[in-house]
């Protein structure tokens, strides 16, 4: 799914984008661990869904740099979902069902990016917990997935906060009041 035709990526990976999955099972499925991938799954459609949400409620406001910006979000959550979907089989499950929370209504961008980076941080929350369970458990590749996307959801509120900032930042500069009472 395209935003524009001038817009790159997509929702969907191409060919090189999925990982290469060994054939032998290099451990045994932890109920412990596959509830965190599970929950991850469904916070990452979640979050893919919201940006998606977000994206049209900019493009119609006019905010295209924006929608752009939101829709390049929601391609690296579903991505993040791909990963995620692909450790699940290399665990020998499937999901079972993913539960999303609905994506929220903003009337200006300030307000869509405080909903992300609420997503951002519940997702940044689940994943530190999970890396410090794989670690103290030593199941190292998926601690090595959760490190990975712990790393990439940090990235992506540092991004989030950034166009907060640039936005409150343009609003004051945009905003002279007028000095006289008359």
């Amino acid at each position: 799914m395209r935003y524009s035709s001038r817009m790159p990526g997509s929702v969907m990976p191409g060919a090189g984008a999925h990982p290469r999955i060994p054939q032998a099972q290099t451990s045994v499925a932890n109920s412990q661990i596959l509830g965190y991938l599970g929950r991850a799954l469904s916070l990452e459609f979640t979050a893919g869904q919201h940006y998606l949400a977000q994206a049209s409620l900019a493009k119609f406001r006019q905010e295209i740099s924006y929608a752009e910006g939101f829709v390049t979000l929601a391609n690296e959550e579903f991505q993040h979902a791909n990963l995620i979907t692909d450790r699940m089989v290399a665990q020998g499950a499937l999901p079972a069902g993913s539960v999303l929370r609905p994506a929220g209504s903003a009337n200006n961008i300030a307000e869509a990016l405080k909903s992300c980076e609420e997503r951002e941080i519940a997702l940044i929350q689940l994943y530190t917990e999970a890396t410090q369970y794989c670690a103290n458990m030593g199941a190292q590749e998926d601690h090595a997935l959760f490190s990975r996307l712990l790393e990439e959801e940090q990235s992506q509120l540092m991004r989030v906060q950034a166009w907060l900032q640039d936005y409150f930042q343009m609003m004051a500069n945009t905003y002279q009041p007028d000095r006289s009472f008359l």
